[in-house]
């Protein structure tokens, strides 16, 4: 009786297993997804003219590509100097606010302790 239970037990275990094992097979063949991959070779024609390789629609179409870029990026550099302008007005005024109490607190010491005198302005009559 001892040796039917034991077997049953061990049974049981690897039925367990064996389930747990589908189960991550059916979670993991759900995540896989199938890719295409098409791969097509082919030669440019060369076409020569006068001994020169001439390709004009070739260079059209890479200048058109270069002038797209270029567009691209003056248009990212445009938006990112938009949203970074009140960041360069905190800077500057927070400067300016820094560089007028600077100077201010230099006149003062200078007038105060050192002796200073303020420039007279003197005005023709």
């Amino acid at each position: 009786m001892k040796d039917t239970l034991d077997v049953s037990e061990k049974l049981g275990d690897v039925r367990g297993h064996i389930e747990q094992q589908q189960a991550e097979f059916e979670t993991l063949s759900k995540q896989i997804e199938t890719v295409a991959i098409t791969v097509s070779l082919g030669t440019e024609a060369e076409a020569r003219v006068l001994g020169l390789d001439w390709r004009p629609l070739y260079q059209m179409k890479l200048a058109l590509r270069d002038g797209l870029d270029g567009l691209a990026t003056y248009a990212t550099s445009m938006m990112a100097l938009v949203f970074f302008l009140p960041t360069i007005v905190l800077w500057l005024s927070t400067i300016t606010l820094g560089g007028g109490l600077a100077w201010k607190t230099l006149r003062w010491v200078g007038r105060r302790w050192l002796g200073w005198k303020p420039a007279s302005v003197s005005a023709e009559v």
